[in-house]
């Protein structure tokens, strides 16, 4: 978009990756810097890209996302609009690739985001703090970084996204602020693991923050059971809901089952 503000690309690369750090240093009509660490997650890779960037305001995107032109404009004017804030921006399946039944009930909203149930007029809740596409004050991610010691690749996002909003710090929904996403999903196999994780990660969440136990985990299986048990009833047997139990089922197994990750911890 012309009215873009300067900006600067940072690209942290989780482990070094020769092809991609190729990729990223080809010309470009603006500054990019690219970055690298041992393996260590998305957390501390947000972290060092905060660290090196020079602007005031950073703007968090997955390495499977495409910001639409208007992007890092609303992220910005969002900034001026309404003052500092953890503004979360809208992630849709990118139209230039197919997007078969189970990503569209998986997202925009479904379970891997939740936008429908988000207000642009309201606080956001601490839960939808997803860093897929998430402008915050650079010096707010310097005062209360990603947890380094994270263990596992799901919802690392939403335990930051809590300690900003017991800070103080108001999060928004800025469903302007678009960016599209390139991660193909045919069906429930293939979320399968990431379900576990995030169930398995909230285990540590817990430790960390023992008040939202009920948040998520008790909630969660609770909600779990339910909806299994809403199969024994004739004509419950939709696809959608086969799916929904399976993935809710899959969150509770991450919960009980320790992750190879915290086992080697």
């Amino acid at each position: 978009d012309p009215g873009t503000p300067p900006f600067e690309v940072i690209v942290v690369l989780d482990g070094e990756d020769p092809a991609s750090r190729a990729v990223c240093e080809r010309p470009r009509t603006f500054p990019i810097r690219v970055l690298s660490q041992e393996r260590a997650g998305p957390g501390p890779a947000r972290n060092l890209g905060a660290e090196a960037a020079s602007g005031e305001l950073v703007v968090l995107l997955n390495d499977d996302t495409r910001p639409d032109p208007g992007c890092l404009l609303a992220h910005a004017s969002a900034q001026a609009r309404l003052g500092p804030c953890v503004a979360i921006g809208l992630v849709d399946w990118d139209p230039e690739r197919p997007c078969t039944p189970y990503m569209a009930w998986l997202a925009p909203d479904g379970h891997q985001f939740n936008y429908g149930r988000l207000d642009p007029k309201r606080p956001a809740p601490w839960d939808a703090c997803w860093g897929t596409n998430l402008a915050v004050p650079r010096s707010w991610l310097l005062e209360e970084p990603f947890d380094p010691g994270f263990p596992l690749l799901a919802i690392e996002d939403g335990e930051w996204g809590y300690r900003l909003f017991r800070s103080g710090r108001p999060l928004r929904y800025v469903p302007e602020a678009l960016c599209y996403h390139d991660h193909r999903y045919d069906g429930p196999a293939d979320y399968r693991q990431r379900a576990r994780t995030a169930g398995a990660a909230s285990r540590y969440v817990v430790r960390r923050h023992p008040e939202l136990a009920w948040t998520l985990i008790g909630r969660p299986a609770a909600a779990a059971a339910v909806r299994a048990t809403s199969m024994l009833w004739p004509g419950n047997w939709r696809r959608e809901m086969l799916w929904d139990v399976g993935f809710r089922s899959n969150y509770v197994l991450g919960i009980l089952q320790p992750h190879r990750k915290e086992r080697s911890r």
